[in-house]
């Protein structure tokens, strides 16, 4: 029989959903429906820590030994949505080490990685990690000033996906950057002023700059990059580009080309 949830843990895991300063400390973080946090608990069920089910709502077993019943308050104090579904899994967030990635890529023959500098909106980030793991990704490298991976909108717009690549939050993009060229990365920047990404030849070993949605990518990052790519359309029609479907759109390029 599932135990009740506490006050105390009530608490805790609603300032997980409010607070990256908590999630980040305490390297857990929330995921509300039961198809995410069933997809998660699918790829690593060693990282769920609790699943919070809703009193009333009948969900299939996935982890009876780690289920927690809450109150109707209880539960709507821990959701993000206005009409939450009655499942909430609390997991372990997947940490990766700059000595991690950079041994991985190293190895190497091919790779391909998405970097992210400073996207702010939680829904495009959410929906460019989705489209990473379809697509086979080696990482996705976002900034410091990225939004957080563990954002609960973020999470919901992954749709589970979450543990199927590498995730890397850098503390100097630039750097970074500048040690994966050395490691033989070609860095390619999505602006609109690129090459037509058509007739752009990516290296065997790449990687993608996605810039923030208001401002493109910095004048840092700008430094970096090998080449330039744009997207053709019609400014007179629509400025640009989502974010998020700008990346989809290169990665299954990439993919392609990779075939």
């Amino acid at each position: 029989m599932a135990k009740r949830l506490t006050n105390a843990q009530q608490k805790f895991y609603a300032r997980l959903r409010r607070e990256k300063k908590v999630r980040d400390k305490e390297r857990l973080f929330l995921a509300e429906g039961l198809r995410v946090a069933r997809e998660l608990f699918s790829a690593s069920p060693n990282s769920l820590v609790a699943l919070i089910q809703r009193e009333g709502f009948s969900a299939p077993d996935i982890a009876p030994e780690r289920t927690f019943l809450a109150s109707e308050k209880q539960f709507a104090s821990l959701c993000d949505v206005e009409n939450p579904q009655g499942v909430i899994g609390v997991f372990e967030q997947p940490t990766l080490s700059p000595t991690a990635l950079f041994s991985n890529f190293s190895q190497k023959q091919s790779a391909i990685a998405f970097a992210l500098d400073d996207l702010q909106d939680p829904g495009n980030l959410g929906s460019i990690i989705r489209s990473a793991a379809w697509f086979e990704l080696d990482a996705l490298i976002a900034s410091a000033g990225t939004a957080d991976f563990f954002n609960p909108k973020v999470v919901r717009s992954t749709a589970g996906s979450l543990f199927a690549l590498a995730l890397y939050r850098s503390d100097n993009l630039v750097a970074d950057l500048r040690r994966l060229k050395e490691m033989g990365f070609a860095i390619y920047g999505a602006t609109t002023d690129g090459e037509d990404y058509l007739k752009t030849r990516f290296a065997a070993k790449s990687v993608v700059v996605i810039g923030n949605e208001a401002n493109g990518i910095s004048d840092g990052v700008l430094a970096t990059l090998d080449a330039k790519v744009r997207i053709g359309g019609n400014p007179r029609r629509v400025e640009s580009l989502n974010a998020a479907v700008s990346a989809g759109i290169l990665m299954a390029k990439i993919k392609e080309r990779n075939a």
